[in-house]
C-alpha cells in the first residue's frame, strides 16, 4: 500500500518524534503513558497518542487516501474519516504482560460512538513476523453472538493488561472457536480490523524493537452518543474534550481539524482508487 520512499519519510518522522521534535502540539495534554518517549523506558510497551496530528509523516500515512478507499470498501461507506492514530513502540526481549498487548477490542474505547462498523488499520514500519509479537487476531470474533460473557468482555479495556493469560482463560471459556490468526505484513503492507474483533500481540523475541501505527477510522454515518459505565457515570472518550462542540453541545466527531476525511466517495477522481 506505501512505497519504500514513503516508509522513509514516516520512519524519519518517528524518529523525530523519539528526539522531542514536533511539527504541532498533541490537542490536548497527554497522560505519560500516552507520550512516551525513550529516556522513559524501553522496558514496557511505548505509546503515543493522537500521533498524525503532530507528525507531518505520519499524518500523510493516517491520511491517505488509498488507506480510506480501502476502508471504504471494507466498511461499505461513502466517507472515512479520521477518529484517532497511535504510534507503539514494543521493545525486544522483554517477557512481562507489560509489553504485551492484551486481547481487546477497539470498540471498548469507542462507546460514545454510534457506529459498529469503525475500522482500525495497523501498519507496521517494517517487516514485521510472529517472532516481533506482530498483531494476532481472534479469527471471526466480530461476530460472536452478543450474551452476557461475550459483552463484558467487549467492553474491557484491556489493551493494557497485567495478567494476559488470565483473560485468555476468560475468551477460551465463552466456548466460541478460538483461532489465533497472526497477521505477519511485510513493509508498507497494512492490516485492517473490524472494531469488534478481538485482538492482542506477545513478546516481541527479535533483536529490534517492533514500531508500528494504528490509525483509527470511522464511517459516514457515525456520530456522538452518551454512554455510561456499570458505575453510572459518563464515559468519555478523549475526543470527546478536544472536538468542537454541535449547537446542542454534544462533541462533534466531524471536527475537521481532529477527525478530518480521509477519503470522501464524492471526491473520488473516477480512474483512482
Amino acid at each position: 500500500m506505501f512505497s519504500d520512499d514513503e516508509m522513509d519519510e514516516a520512519l524519519r518522522s518517528v524518529e523525530r518524534h523519539y528526539a522531542g521534535e514536533r511539527d504541532s502540539e498533541p490537542p490536548t495534554q497527554l497522560a505519560s503513558y500516552l507520550d512516551w518517549s525513550p529516556d522513559k523506558g524501553t522496558d514496557r510497551l511505548g505509546m503515543n497518542n493522537y500521533i498524525a496530528l503532530q507528525q507531518r509523516g505520519l499524518r500523510a500515512l493516517a491520511l491517505s487516501p488509498v488507506l480510506g478507499a480501502t476502508a471504504a470498501r471494507l466498511a461499505r461507506t461513502s466517507e472515512v474519516r479520521l477518529f484517532n492514530s497511535t504510534l507503539v513502540y514494543k521493545p525486544p526481549h522483554v517477557e512481562g504482560d507489560e509489553a504485551k498487548v492484551g486481547w481487546h477490542v477497539d470498540r471498548a474505547y469507542w462507546q460514545t460512538s454510534t457506529s459498529e462498523n469503525m475500522l482500525t488499520a495497523w501498519v507496521a514500519f517494517h517487516d514485521c513476523d510472529e517472532e516481533m509479537g506482530t498483531i494476532t487476531m481472534l479469527d471471526g470474533s466480530h461476530r460472536w453472538p452478543s450474551d452476557p460473557m461475550v459483552d463484558e468482555l467487549r467492553t474491557g479495556r484491556t489493551f493494557v493488561c497485567n495478567d494476559v493469560d488470565a483473560l485468555e482463560r476468560r475468551l477460551e471459556s465463552l466456548g466460541m472457536p478460538i483461532e489465533k490468526v497472526p497477521v505477519s505484513v511485510r513493509r508498507g503492507q497494512v492490516s485492517f480490523h473490524h472494531c469488534k474483533t478481538f485482538h492482542g500481540s506477545g513478546t516481541n523475541r527479535s533483536d529490534r524493537p517492533r514500531i508500528s501505527m494504528t490509525v483509527h477510522m470511522q464511517d459516514e454515518h457515525n456520530r456522538y452518543r452518551e454512554a455510561y459505565d456499570d458505575e453510572g457515570e459518563l464515559f468519555v472518550y478523549r475526543n470527546d474534550t478536544v472536538c468542537g462542540k454541535l449547537p446542542n453541545g454534544e462533541p462533534d466527531y466531524r471536527d475537521p481539524d481532529i477527525c478530518p476525511v480521509i477519503w470522501r466517495e464524492q471526491d473520488a477522481v473516477p480512474a483512482g482508487v
